[in-house]
């Protein structure tokens, strides 16, 4: 090796050799001084770490929000069912007629087991104290299940009145909610116990007015709005309606019966997979029926 490669190498030895104790001097700079001086900490070392059980600094409710405008749609519907008087002799006579074919197909219903297998309490046996009779059985439910009931039966054999527009539907389902609401309050009342709507003791004549009064409801959102196309069985309408009329039924103001219907809404839907084939199933006859419980 020449003597200037000889002077090469030992430079660069002698380079490598600095760079190697640099880090290592810095590295024990830096732990005589963190062990000497408070340690800065950085704007994120400062965030206190996150825990299920950290107690808030105050006990203080938050302020409650605004009020919210309704929809319009859903304020002419309660201000319709809670304020409307029904005086068209046509109406009623209608009414009553549909009233007549719609027990005829719920008392028909009786003669399929399929159909009466989904009746009666949910624990065999029970019968609920001045309760929603079920027509054609010895069935005295709460008013809730006896909605199911009576729904089922009215559309099961599909034979009730049909209505035709944007949505399709049967709006006489809506009887299975009056219908046990009715019976229940009137006989709950009579029986001189709790006085349900100020111990409002309902006539035929009341129910065919709220049937008509559930029709509009049902049939006018129909005419223009067509839940099919997204998916939507139609009975939500018969939800939407039913629960308008039946909050009048027990009582409730107007801005009740809104908040009633808002909820009807807001509940989620059930999709028409029941109603189309290869998924077409039972459901499609008792779907009305879950409407009526669910109003």
């Amino acid at each position: 090796m020449s003597s200037l490669a000889a002077r090469t190498l030992a430079r660069s030895t002698r380079t490598a050799l600095r760079q190697t104790r640099a880090p290592l001097a810095s590295s024990s700079r830096l732990a005589q001084r963190s062990s000497l001086a408070p340690r800065q900490q950085t704007p994120y070392q400062t965030v206190r770490a996150f825990s299920a059980s950290m107690l808030t600094k105050s006990d203080a409710m938050a302020a409650p929000a605004a009020p919210q405008e309704f929809d319009k749609e859903i304020v002419d519907m309660a201000s319709y069912a809670t304020n409307y008087k029904v005086t068209s002799d046509l109406a009623i006579d209608t009414a009553r007629f549909v009233f007549l074919d719609t027990l005829g197909c719920g008392l028909k219903a009786l003669e399929f087991p399929q159909c009466t297998k989904l009746l009666g309490p949910v624990v065999p046996g029970t019968t609920v104290p001045n309760g929603t009779r079920v027509p054609g059985t010895n069935y005295t439910l709460d008013p809730v299940l006896g909605a199911f009931n009576i729904g089922t039966i009215i559309r099961w054999l599909d034979f009730n009145d049909c209505w035709l527009a944007a949505e399709w539907g049967h709006p006489s389902d809506n009887l299975g909610a009056i219908l046990a609401v009715a019976d229940w309050v009137n006989r709950t009342n009579k029986a001189g116990g709790e006085k349900i709507a100020g111990g409002k003791i309902f006539t035929i004549k009341d129910v065919l007015e709220y049937m008509v009064k559930a029709h509009e409801i049902q049939g006018v959102m129909a005419l223009e709005n067509s839940f099919n196309k997204v998916g939507l069985d139609h009975v939500l309408l018969v939800k939407v309606a039913s629960t308008s009329v039946v909050a009048n039924m027990l009582g409730l103001s107007e801005a009740q019966t809104r908040d009633a219907i808002s909820q009807a809404w807001v509940d989620g839907q059930s999709m028409r997979t029941y109603r189309h084939s290869p998924n077409t199933m039972s459901r499609k006859s008792w779907a009305a029926g879950d409407a009526c419980q669910k109003a």
